[in-house]
């Protein structure tokens, strides 16, 4: 009562718990009061109390009377639900167990009705597969045709899996599953073919030959390959060693069926490869690429050879018989352009070989190339093709009659402006011994020997190379500095000395350089050759034998001049464009130029005396 008063609405627990407390103290109030009048005040003021109560519940009563009237029929529509729910869940109860019962009693019809379902549904299953098998064929053509192997791969292997799993009893499909088994087995042999091809074909540029013989690229190939410009060929390679900690392990290989897969080179080789790996003929494609390295080399070289050619407007068959050494440089670099695509190219197969072998099948060391490997198998083809243009076979068959006048060391220049003794009459040899037995069969085994160094540098391996120039020592002169270049190039990718290098130094000091030695003495000796007179007296003839008119007026010279003295010049001015030509033989030059000079001194001093 007290709450009420203070105008706040008790809780039902408060209020239950106010009127315990408050009855409990009425008990002890009239149990403890002894005056009657106590007790009679008490139940006045209890009496007054309940009627005030009774007073107030009546007023409430009357002005909640429909919320009463509503909650009381709420509550016995309620209890109308509960009593029908009791009801329902009693029946169902009685049917369940009445199921149960019926269940209990066709428990083998039932098992004998699923196990039949179960049937059905795979007998329809292995329909639906076979529905598949059926369409297998035309999809791998289909697939096939448009380059999308990694489908054709994927279909080819599930459909086999199938035929030999679930599909494996089944009599009328054995003849489509040995067509499919002989596809699966065929289809690494079209992988590799076009992997072959994308590496050799595909990934060269496409060069033209412009005005001034400079190749360029197109802008098209070189956005696909990422360089900026399509001016210069790409300089940078990926390292030779560690090369498969730069593939990328989470990389996944995507194809889309609606675009054509060349477009993206890199796409492409880690589709063929991702192919391969499913098939589980990579070991297989790998050993196949180191094998055919070689004479897919050779073919590239023939095709550049021809595309050299057609460039100039002259027949093939026809320009070995000419002295045209710029098609050399021009096939040369050409080559070297093309060779770097290649390489790059098998970097991007390496490096997918390697992302899938990390975690897959491992390679053995027999199968497995690196690029160490590429660059030497192209330096090797490009020794060969140089052994063909410089004619090294004669050059080195001839070596052993290279007159060796010119060979002295330098000496000092200060030495031609000092004073000189008198020469000493040359002695003259009264016979040789060149036509010997033993001279001859020396002779026969020196050849022999150069032969067997040449086979050695694959010229029998039967490569037929058709050539842009005529062969000849002289052609190192105009391809040296780019070969140069290029060697430098390998040397800093391989971190080791390029086998081409030590052929080209190997040729140039046993071979080129005697061989312009021979070519000058021969010129000098030519212009300063001694003739025996009637009289029995020596005379140096060439004094008398000037330089005509023309010849002075080309020159432009104001008085004639020796034709020896323009002899020797123009051999002067040979060795001073080989200077220029093979710079890191300077010296070698220098020191020629020298002795030429001072030979010709000496034999003019001679001549006088």
């Amino acid at each position: 009562m007290a709450t009420m008063e203070d105008g706040k609405t008790p809780t039902p627990y408060q209020s239950s718990k106010d009127s315990s407390a408050y009855l409990m103290s009425i008990v002890r109030t009239l149990s403890s009061s002894a005056d009657f009048e106590q007790r009679e005040k008490e139940k006045t003021r209890i009496e007054k109390a309940y009627r005030e109560s009774d007073k107030q519940l009546g007023e409430l009563v009357a002005e909640n009377y429909q919320d009463v009237a509503k909650i009381l029929q709420a509550f016995n529509g309620m209890t109308k639900s509960i009593n029908e729910s009791r009801d329902k869940i009693h029946k169902i109860k009685e049917d369940l167990n009445s199921c149960k019962m019926l269940l209990h009693f066709k428990r083998d019809e039932l098992r004998k009705l699923w196990k039949d379902g179960v049937e059905h549904k795979a007998v329809l299953s292995m329909l639906e597969q076979v529905e598949q098998i059926k369409e297998v064929q035309d999809k791998m053509n289909t697939y096939i045709a448009n380059k999308h192997y990694l489908h054709a791969t994927d279909t080819i292997v599930q459909a086999v899996a199938v035929l030999e799993g679930p599909l494996n009893g089944i009599d009328a499909l054995r003849e489509v599953k040995s067509d499919l088994i002989s596809f699966k087995e065929k289809m690494h042999e079209t992988l590799i073919e076009e992997l072959t091809k994308q590496i050799y074909e595909r990934s060269l540029p496409t060069s033209s030959l412009q005005r001034g013989s400079q190749m360029r690229l197109s802008r098209k190939d070189a956005s696909v390959w990422g360089w900026s410009d399509g001016m210069d060929s790409p300089r940078k390679f990926p390292k030779v060693e560690g090369s498969e900690t730069s593939v990328n392990k989470a990389f996944e290989v995507k194809e889309d069926l609606n675009s054509n897969p060349e477009d993206n080179l890199n796409n492409f080789i880690a589709i063929l490869t991702e192919s391969l790996f499913v098939l589980r003929k990579l070991p297989d494609a790998v050993e196949r690429l180191k094998i055919g390295m070689k004479g897919s080399l050779n073919k590239l070289i023939n095709a550049a050879t021809q595309q050299i050619a057609e460039s100039s407007g002259q027949q093939l068959d026809s320009m070995v018989n000419h002295v045209q050494p710029k098609y050399l440089n021009e096939l040369l670099k050409l080559i070297f352009q093309q060779t770097r695509c290649v390489a790059q190219t098998h970097q991007i197969f390496l490096n997918n070989v390697f992302r899938l072998t990390s975690s897959g099948m491992p390679l053995h060391g027999n199968h497995l190339y690196d690029m160490k490997d590429v660059w030497s198998e192209i330096q090797a083809r490009l020794q060969i093709l140089l052994s063909q243009y410089l004619d090294v076979r004669n050059t080195m068959s001839s070596r052993q009659q290279i007159p060796s006048g010119f060979d002295e060391p330098s000496m000092d220049i200060s030495q031609y402006f000092s004073k000189k003794k008198p020469a000493k009459p040359k002695k003259v040899s009264l016979f040789r011994f060149e036509a010997s037995q033993h001279a001859i069969s020396v002779s026969s085994a020196r050849q022999q020997i150069q032969q067997y160094e040449l086979d050695a540098l694959g010229h029998s391996d039967n490569w037929h190379i058709v050539k842009v120039c005529k062969p000849a020592a002289f052609n190192i002169t105009a391809i040296y500095k780019p070969l140069k270049s290029f060697i430098q190039e390998v040397e800093e990718i391989m971190q080791t000395t390029s086998g081409l290098q030590e052929f080209i130094t190997d040729f140039v000091q046993n071979a080129f350089l005697g061989q312009v030695h021979a070519r000058v003495s021969e010129n000098i000796d030519t212009a300063t050759r001694v003739e025996e007179e009637e009289e029995g007296h020596k005379c140096f003839d060439a004094l008398r034998n000037v330089i005509d008119e023309k010849t002075r007026r080309e020159l432009g010279v104001p008085r004639p001049l020796l034709q020896s003295t323009v002899t020797v010049d123009s051999s002067i001015q040979e060795l001073q464009e080989l200077m220029h030509d093979l710079p890191d033989y300077a010296d070698q030059f220098l020191n020629m130029i020298c002795n030429v000079l001072r030979d010709y001194r000496d034999k003019c001093h001679s001549a006088y005396r």
